[in-house]
């Protein structure tokens, strides 16, 4: 009993220090489009997001169709199409949920896509990933005079999932474009999965209100 009391304290203390790993995360690199204001229960908030903290109960890494799945679902509020990331960066996006799971498509997927760019930079490419190595991907269409250093961090730049400039990972290299009109780099992805184990779901409190408006201007 003592022993399984002792473990217990430490997985709380070690889920402890990732929620204020995640807040401080938040307040490094998200500070242009939010601001962490509280801890509510188990989720953090913001003025815009909720971000809700899950563990990773089974990942399929064999091939090249990738999926993660989560310890959270509908009754939790996470539900599709809501971004997913760690406490480093980018995870990938939730595909479908159950009362009590939910399954990730992660950005090593060939099937995934996201709009990424320079940190310092305001044009914006695709993150894509091959199929070979969990830990790299590229940033392709983007302009042909785009310079990059190694080392430059690459984030997130428009998206409806994301909010803006989440770390999605850091230049290695040129990376290999078929269109002479473009450049591509190679990056590093800034998350980890071969060790992945605690994520954090984002709930966008006004992703629905967009959804609505931007519909009915549509329909116009």
């Amino acid at each position: 009993m003592k022993k399984n009391n002792e473990e217990l304290l430490a997985q709380n203390a070690k889920l402890q220090n990732e929620l204020q790993a995640l807040k401080s995360y938040l307040n490094d690199l998200v500070l242009d489009s939010i601001q962490t204001n509280s801890f509510v229960g188990d989720s953090i908030m913001t003025s815009q997001f909720r971000f809700i903290p899950a563990n990773v109960v089974n990942v399929s890494f064999f091939g090249s169709n990738n999926y993660i799945t989560l310890d959270k679902g509908l009754q939790e509020g996470v539900k599709a199409d809501m971004g997913v990331i760690s406490q480093n960066g980018i995870v990938g996006v939730v595909l479908a949920a159950s009362d009590h799971f939910s399954v990730v498509i992660p950005i090593v997927n060939p099937k995934f896509r996201l709009s990424g760019k320079l940190k310092n930079s305001d044009n914006s490419g695709s993150i894509v990933w091959d199929g070979k190595d969990l830990h790299y991907a590229q940033l392709e269409q983007l302009p042909k005079h785009e310079v990059f250093h190694k080392g430059d961090t690459v984030v997130t730049s428009f998206s409806r999932i994301f909010p803006k400039d989440v770390i999605i990972g850091f230049v290695v290299g040129e990376g290999k474009t078929n269109d002479d009109n473009f450049n591509a780099f190679k990056i590093r992805l800034a998350t980890d999965f071969y060790s992945l184990q605690h994520v954090f779901v984002i709930e966008d409190m006004y992703y629905e209100e967009e959804s609505i408006l931007e519909k009915s201007v549509e329909q116009q």
